[in-house]
């Protein structure tokens, strides 16, 4: 990988972002498998084999910085693979930022019920209503924001203000045009980590692939 990187960076291509490109190469020419984690102690759940993989997935996207679309099929534990993610990177990192869900309104309480049932430790704050702008303020003190495609580009300027260690997109073939309101928003979100969620990650042509990994990697 890094002769090949060598070869590539001396040619007459240019590359956007080479300072970057070859510590990544370095980290992924070392890597022989998933890092092996061990399953959150907050977890109100036993995940199964298959989810224990996602979870190691998920460390291995974080550990690397790159990103990612979760697309196991609906009703095989999407979001608790999530959960328990996110619980795995608060254990090592206690102080870390909130965590901000985008979500299709119909599927927010689906969120919370899970966080509830999962993830008790965890502090939501669930942005929604007239009067969620007065509650922006608790953000910080958060560990997951949920909020909807609808309201996302209504509350962009508020939310630029902060800093999230990952944004997650639920249902995420919903910015499948990279030209919607909702789409442009998310792009401008600040977040270390980024990842999508989708049973369908492809419908009908490419390029709704190509805009998720333009949310996710953009350039």
């Amino acid at each position: 990988l890094l002769n090949e990187l060598d070869d590539q960076l001396g040619s007459e291509l240019r590359w956007h972002g080479e300072a970057n490109l070859r510590p990544l190469a370095e980290r992924l020419q070392g890597l022989d498998d998933l890092p092996e984690v061990s399953q959150p102690v907050a977890l109100q759940a036993t995940l199964r084999p298959y989810q224990v993989y996602g979870l190691r997935w998920l460390k291995f996207l974080s550990q690397t910085e790159l990103a990612g679309i979760l697309a196991d099929d609906m009703g095989l534990g999407k979001t608790v693979q999530v959960l328990a993610h996110i619980l795995l990177e608060r254990e090592s990192m206690p102080n870390m930022g909130p965590v901000l869900v985008i979500a299709p309104t119909s599927v927010l309480p689906n969120w919370r019920a899970e966080i509830e049932r999962f993830a008790p430790n965890l502090k939501v704050l669930t942005l929604s209503g007239n009067k969620r702008a007065s509650r922006m303020v608790e953000i910080p003190q958060s560990h997951v924001v949920l909020s909807t495609y609808a309201l996302l580009g209504r509350d962009l300027a508020k939310l630029l203000a902060f800093d999230f260690h990952m944004l997650v997109l639920d249902e995420a073939q919903l910015v499948k045009n990279p030209n919607t309101l909702a789409a442009r928003a998310a792009r401008q979100i600040r977040a270390k980590h980024r990842l999508c969620m989708t049973g369908t990650p492809l419908e009908n042509h490419l390029g709704e692939l190509w805009a998720q990994f333009d949310f996710l990697m953009p350039g």
